[in-house]
Formats: C-alpha cells, sequence, structure tokens
C-alpha cells in the first residue's frame, strides 16, 4: 500500500511538473509573437488541464495533504509569472 501511494504521489509531481513547464512554454511564446487567438486557446486548454490535474489531485490526497500541495504549487507558479514578466 505504501508504494502504491507514493506511485500516486509521483504521477501527481510529474502532472504539475508537466503543466509547469508548459506554462513557461506558452507564457514566453505570448510575449514573443503577440498572437490574440492563440492566448485564449492556450489559456483554455490549460484550465481544462489544471482542472483534471486537480480531480487527480483531490482523488489521491486527503486534505490537508491537498493544502500543502496546491499552496506549494500556486507558489511557484506565482514566482514564475513575476520573474516572467519582470525580466520582458
Amino acid at each position: 500500500m505504501v508504494d502504491r501511494k507514493k506511485n500516486h504521489y509521483f504521477y501527481i509531481v510529474i502532472g504539475q511538473i508537466g503543466f509547469l513547464l508548459i506554462v513557461i512554454a506558452v507564457l514566453r511564446y505570448i510575449l514573443i509573437i503577440d498572437d490574440d487567438i492563440g492566448r485564449g486557446l492556450t489559456m483554455f486548454g490549460l484550465i481544462f488541464i489544471q482542472s483534471s490535474l486537480n480531480f487527480m489531485v483531490s482523488k489521491f490526497l486527503t486534505g490537508k495533504e491537498r493544502r500543502i500541495f496546491n499552496w506549494s504549487f500556486f507558489s511557484v507558479m506565482a514566482i514564475i509569472f513575476i520573474v516572467g514578466f519582470t525580466f520582458v
């Protein structure tokens, strides 16, 4: 059971890292090429991906683990956006 729980943690972290990499790539793309339609499509796609990851997290983590995980994830996201928009 412990290995299975660790396996869930591993896949949740890999999914969130993948989401972060996509956000960084999209942010860079939006800043370099000023495409309004592409910006809207990527934002909807990111919202859909994040909602599916949140569903997965809610199924596998307890309430306290979920709060810690979400807090750390959104902190990293805020840092990425602040650094991304500061150095442009």
